[in-house]
């Protein structure tokens, strides 16, 4: 017959210290992987809409044209016309605050109106969730 192994309250206690200890070391790490992993995303979508904004520009005369929507500008990126575009499948979305929209000019980016921030002058495309994102 065989015989149960139990165990003691104490090591139980020891156990789930042990078990705490690699929780508190592991799960930092974890959430440091999220964060780079949202900033990775974030870099990719402004170097997606960058290089396909400067080839809108190289094809249209060097000319953004005049967005005064977002729609406006999102059916310019994402459908073709004539022999030109579409620039893009769709609009990507900012990793840290989960939207696809773009501002034109005003504010300057980082004021977390929208998932991006466009100045028609310029050409500049950035992220508008946070001031030090809109460093990238």
């Amino acid at each position: 017959m065989r015989e149960r192994v139990r165990l003691s309250y104490v090591e139980v206690i020891i156990i789930a210290v042990v078990l705490g200890v690699v929780a508190m070391r592991v799960v930092p790490k974890f959430t440091e992987a999220s964060a780079e992993s949202k900033i990775c995303d974030l870099i990719d979508g402004l170097q997606e809409m960058r290089a396909q904004l400067d080839l809108y520009r190289a094809q249209h005369g060097e000319c953004l044209g005049d967005f005064d929507s977002f729609a406006g500008f999102q059916t310019a990126m994402t459908t073709g016309v004539g022999r030109y575009g579409p620039y893009v499948k769709k609009i990507p979305t900012n990793p840290f605050n989960d939207l696809n929209t773009v501002r034109f000019d005003g504010e300057p980016a980082g004021a977390g109106i929208a998932g991006w921030r466009l100045d028609t002058d310029s050409g500049l495309f950035q992220a508008d969730n946070s001031a030090a994102h809109a460093r990238f």
